[in-house]
């Protein structure tokens, strides 16, 4: 067919090119009275075309194997007598023991393992007292190694004395004469407080105070009156004075 199609082509001439090539793709595979979309058998096919003898080949379907057998009617299979009667070689035998433990193995020692009496009454050597004893840290070893020799100490360390500022920074700090050491954890309750009775106003002071949303008119940045007049006490007065530096001077 191809054949034919390049023959007419030559044939042609060069004005009606354009006209062959105005001209829709043949369909191929379009069939007259097809009634599926598979592929039909060779003797229904009405076109010239005509298959390869390896389309042909592959066309056919897989082939049972030669070998093959149906599945057996029972699961159990009978057993030829020479099979029953037969003797194993050693080599057999040998692969068929099972596999034993290594002479090697030592089974687990238990948890709580036994001392005997002779291990309870032996009495370590010096050289074994000296490598029982933990090893010291180097800064530790170090610091006790000039604690344990004050004469190799000049003479100038012996005689300098402290400055005032060096005594000065050597006091403790002393606790402040207001501070409130926290109290105890048990301690005794009078027995008038134990009858009391709070007042209204007491009770009052003793509910929590409700804020409001931002949505719901609260104002975080509302100082109370009470907020404005308050005076500040000594000891909030010294905790907010900045501390005292040293000016620096110059040099000119």
């Amino acid at each position: 067919m191809q054949e034919t199609m390049c023959e007419a082509e030559i044939s042609l001439s060069p004005g009606s090119r354009l006209d062959l090539l105005a001209n829709p793709k043949r369909n191929f595979l379009q069939h007259r009275d097809r009634p599926s979309v598979y592929w039909l058998d060779k003797a229904d096919v009405t076109s010239t075309c005509s298959l390869t003898e390896r389309q042909n080949e592959l066309a056919r379907h897989k082939t049972v194997n030669k070998m093959y057998k149906e599945d057996r009617p029972s699961p159990i299979w009978p057993v030829k007598q020479s099979t029953l009667q037969a003797i194993p070689s050693p080599r057999l035998k040998k692969l068929a023991e099972a596999k034993s433990v290594s002479p090697d193995w030592v089974e687990d020692r238990p948890v709580y393992s036994t001392v005997s009496e002779a291990a309870k009454r032996a009495s370590a050597s010096p050289r074994t007292a000296q490598l029982a004893k933990a090893k010291k840290d180097h800064a530790v070893h170090f610091i006790s190694n000039q604690l344990k020799r004050p004469q190799e100490d000049s003479i100038s360390e012996k005689v300098t004395a402290p400055t005032a500022r060096t005594e000065a920074l050597a006091v403790p700090k002393m606790e402040h004469p207001q501070h409130q050491h926290d109290l105890t954890v048990l301690r005794n309750v009078p027995a008038s407080a134990l009858h009391t009775q709070a007042s209204d106003r007491v009770c009052q002071l003793a509910k929590p105070k409700t804020r409001k949303a931002i949505f719901e008119g609260y104002d975080p940045y509302r100082i109370s009156l009470a907020a404005k007049h308050a005076e500040a006490s000594p000891r909030i007065i010294e905790l907010c004075t900045p501390p005292a530096h040293k000016q620096r001077h110059k040099k000119i």
